[in-house]
């Protein structure tokens, strides 16, 4: 696949002034809305947005936090194993513990 985000931020720049943003959090939330639909909010692009940003000065550049790692001690597990008998059967399945349904292998 070929990286077409360094050439959305060039026509960016040609509509929107850069050098009026103090700080990178203005850049993004001004990209973000630039972009519309397009901007998805995943990690790869808020990468993406972050080098870009870089190579343009703004220093205090970061992802945000949502996708900063969390530590052991703050992941919480959201489903439970349970083993169910189907027609006589024995089948084993995870339940999600906040809507209490049956959810895929996590």
């Amino acid at each position: 696949m070929v990286d077409r985000f360094p050439e959305a931020f060039e026509r960016f720049e040609r509509v929107v002034d850069i050098s009026r943003f103090d700080s990178y959090r203005e850049l993004a939330y001004a990209f973000s809305h630039w972009a519309g639909r397009r901007w998805v909010d995943s990690y790869d692009q808020n990468l993406a947005l972050r080098e870009e940003a870089r190579k343009r000065g703004f220093f205090d550049a970061r992802l945000p936090r949502y996708f900063e790692r969390q530590s052991a001690r703050e992941t919480r597990q959201s489903w439970r194993h349970e083993t169910v008998i189907v027609r006589g059967k024995s089948q084993d399945r995870y339940r999600d513990i906040k809507t209490g349904r049956f959810i895929k292998k996590p």
